[in-house]
């Protein structure tokens, strides 16, 4: 469309500087191994499993990116845990890993009031706040700060590496060409050099023909994406996506994977004609990946007129390819908010959320 090839107009309406927040996001990942590198976390003991405390964008996307990048190979079970309960099976023999931008995520806080008290360690990952706080009473937590003054869906850089550094030291996973120089198995001077070479291809000097991002977001304009994934590496990319677009497009979105969906979701595409024109599918998809399923997926859409489009992730191995896939993720919801007359930079309903859950005091 042509607001978005007005490149003026795109910078007039980001009044909060998310553009300049998405072109300093390559430098994140060295800026954070750094970190790590200087973090005192000598954990003398073997664990036998691993739970992360998180909630939202940047923590979800983090843990997913985990197991997706072949290098890294668990060792132990990790689990995921977004609420303020814990699982039963929690105790001392757990690696227990607390991530919250602000270090205020009313979830975590309270989730890591009732690890510590079976008397079992944290290590906390956080810019400051209420956790920060904590760490600095007891000795059982262990604290790694970053410091980042940005949006918390935007530091998904820092919260990856400094994750996956823990648990590294932990014994949690182990990393295949770990060494000295690279740690954590990644030369972070190439992925940066990747990314922004990527990215030059997406910001907004480059014409709406020629940039994946401003055309796809003209796609989704006016419709409800959904978006799907194919692999675990494509799976975290297509749940960004949806996730970005939630936040910064102000678009409802949904997410899902290939094959689930073939079990359960691809019934609900048999919706009325009516229904179905409001949506709009998009397909992460890393060159031959499931490609007989895909066809057969696609050939169905085609016969129910469902619009859809396919991405192929760029990059000369997957972790190129899965952050570039972030930043593409990101550039698109950018773009989409620009069509949508909205800020990509505000939350309104988040913050209206998160006030009232302090006010009321729910976990």
């Amino acid at each position: 469309m042509d607001l978005l090839d007005n490149e003026k107009y795109i910078y007039d309406h980001d009044p909060h500087k998310i553009i300049d927040i998405l072109n300093d996001f390559p430098k994140q990942f060295k800026k954070a191994e750094k970190i790590v590198r200087e973090s005192e976390l000598g954990y003398k003991k073997k664990f036998k499993n691993a739970l992360i405390l998180g909630i939202g964008n940047s923590a979800n996307v983090a843990y997913r990116l985990i197991g997706s990048i072949n290098i890294n190979e668990l060792k132990l079970p990790i689990i995921f845990c977004s609420k303020s309960t814990i699982p039963l099976w929690v105790n001392e023999d757990t690696l227990v890993i607390a991530v919250s931008y602000s270090g205020n995520t009313v979830e975590v806080v309270k989730a890591v009031d009732n690890v510590l008290k079976l008397s079992t360690g944290v290590t906390v990952i956080t810019t400051g706040g209420k956790l920060e706080e904590k760490a600095a009473n007891n000795k059982n937590i262990r604290l790694v700060k970053y410091e980042a003054h940005i949006p918390s869906r935007m530091s998904v850089g820092y919260i990856y590496t400094l994750l996956v550094g823990v648990l590294y030291r932990a014994g949690a996973i182990h990393i295949c060409n770990a060494e000295d120089s690279c740690p954590l198995g990644l030369d972070w001077n190439d992925i940066e050099d990747a990314m922004f070479k990527y990215s030059k291809k997406l910001n907004p000097s480059v014409g709406t023909y020629n940039n994946i991002a401003k055309r796809t977001a003209v796609n989704l304009y006016q419709n409800i994406p959904v978006i799907y994934g194919c692999t675990k590496l494509t799976e975290v990319v297509s749940y960004r996506l949806k996730s970005q677009i939630c936040l910064s497009s102000k678009n409802f979105a949904h997410f899902g994977t290939i094959p689930e969906i073939d079990h359960d979701e691809i019934v609900a595409w048999e919706m009325s004609p009516e229904l179905r024109a409001k949506y709009f599918v998009v397909f992460i998809i890393d060159k031959e990946d499931m490609k007989k399923r895909l066809d057969i997926v696609k050939g169905i859409f085609i016969e129910k007129r469902i619009r859809f489009e396919e991405i192929v992730l760029e990059g000369k191995d997957n972790s190129s390819k899965v952050f570039c896939g972030i930043l593409l993720a990101d550039w698109i919801s950018i773009y989409l908010a620009i069509l949508n007359k909205v800020d990509p930079f505000s939350t309104n309903l988040l913050d209206l959320i998160k006030n009232r859950l302090a006010q009321s005091k729910i976990g």
